[in-house]
């Protein structure tokens, strides 16, 4: 996350998606640590002229998580959290992959390769449920059970969308159990 008193030009800011300020509602660097920590996130700083003091995050998580209302585990991470995702993003798009926001990595700190975070992205449009829009359609997806599981919407000059977040019951985490495992899935040509 970047340093919001690093920035002042106007064509940086729509270079950045979120600062450790706003992020962790303070400007004090140690309480925002602290308060990542108690997250669980480990914390790493750096500094750079163009972003002042960079704090970095890391968080260890399985990809997949058992649901208990489908009896298995389900993969639930996806491209959102790497930078790739702001392949299409004005500003982001332009910034080196390296220093974008988010990046997905192996549980022993290997970085994905492109050829593997393509892999991934594939995944997600083979197994995507596509949404037949129309003016006025609302759609309310179990964000856990489909983990933004669908095509990218596509808007014509002059078209817009409104986006809202709803949130239910905090979701209490499972982690994945190894009985669990969807042996059919895993077996079937692809």
């Amino acid at each position: 996350m970047t340093d919001a008193e690093a920035v002042s030009d106007d064509a940086e800011k729509g270079k950045i998606y979120n600062h450790w300020q706003q992020s962790w509602m303070t400007d004090d660097p140690a309480e925002a640590q602290r308060a990542a920590e108690e997250q669980g996130l480990t914390v790493e700083w750096d500094y750079n002229p163009r972003d002042g003091r960079i704090m970095k995050t890391r968080y260890y998580k399985s990809a997949f998580e058992y649901v208990p209302s489908l009896d298995r585990n389900i993969m639930v991470t996806s491209i959102a959290d790497d930078g790739e995702w702001f392949d299409s993003w004005p500003g982001i798009m332009d910034v080196p992959h390296e220093d974008r926001p988010l990046e997905m990595f192996f549980g022993d700190d290997e970085p994905f390769t492109l050829e593997e975070k393509q892999l991934w992205t594939d995944a997600y449009d083979r197994f995507g449920v596509p949404l037949p829009w129309k003016e006025g359609d609302v759609a309310v997806i179990d964000n856990m059970r489909f983990a933004h599981g669908r095509p990218g919407v596509e808007l014509l000059p002059g078209e817009e969308r409104e986006l809202g977040v709803m949130l239910g019951k905090f979701y209490e985490l499972q982690e994945d159990r190894a009985d669990k495992w969807a042996e059919e899935l895993w077996t079937s040509p692809v």
